[in-house]
């Protein structure tokens, strides 16, 4: 498998590509069915030395995307410590999935039609008019069938807050969330 690597204010050099193979090679032999593989690396201007690289790993797994980025003084410790987060997440990746496949059988089980009434208000129309709005960031990927279980498992991975899917039980576009109280939210469309 072919590794990008790609370089911010930092020159890519054969020893850094060589590490990087080195240390992507130890991963892949844990998660052998890796589909993409990409390391970016930058040199920022931190004021401590301790943050001087950042880099960041993004690895594609059958349409799921596990991500690990760390800091670190020098590339190789950099690369190190993203290595070792992104080995935690492969296990966690792969010990979900496995449970995963046990719990299906448990939500084919639920009640059709079950539908949640939102907790609170919406903010009135008046209270938004006044923020500026700005799209900074703009993110595109796949979108693949999964079960809620994936979906929630995904959002973890990828340490984020909410989660947009394709449920493979209804078709169509939902959201998982993470609650304040610590538990899950989904969010699915009705058709109307």
């Amino acid at each position: 498998m072919e590794i990008k690597i790609h370089g911010r204010s930092l020159e890519i050099t054969d020893d850094i590509q060589s590490y990087v193979d080195k240390k992507f090679n130890r991963l892949s032999r844990h998660l052998p069915q890796m589909l993409d593989a990409t390391a970016e690396i930058k040199r920022t201007s931190a004021r401590s030395g301790d943050d001087r690289f950042v880099v960041q790993l993004t690895l594609m797994v059958k349409g799921q995307v596990l991500r690990a980025q760390r800091r670190g003084s020098t590339v190789s410790e950099a690369v190190d410590t993203a290595v070792d987060v992104m080995d935690r997440q492969i296990r966690r990746y792969k010990g979900r999935r496995y449970r995963s496949k046990q719990e299906r059988k448990s939500l084919r089980d639920l009640p059709d039609g079950l539908v949640q009434e939102p907790d609170e208000e919406p903010p009135p129309p008046g209270e938004m008019e006044d923020m500026p709005i700005k799209v900074v960031r703009r993110k595109r990927f796949p979108m693949v069938g999964m079960t809620v279980d994936d979906a929630i498992a995904e959002m973890e991975l990828l340490n984020h807050n909410f989660y947009l899917f394709r449920s493979v039980e209804t078709g169509s576009h939902s959201v998982v969330y993470r609650r304040e109280d610590g538990d899950y939210g989904l969010i699915e469309p009705i058709e109307g």
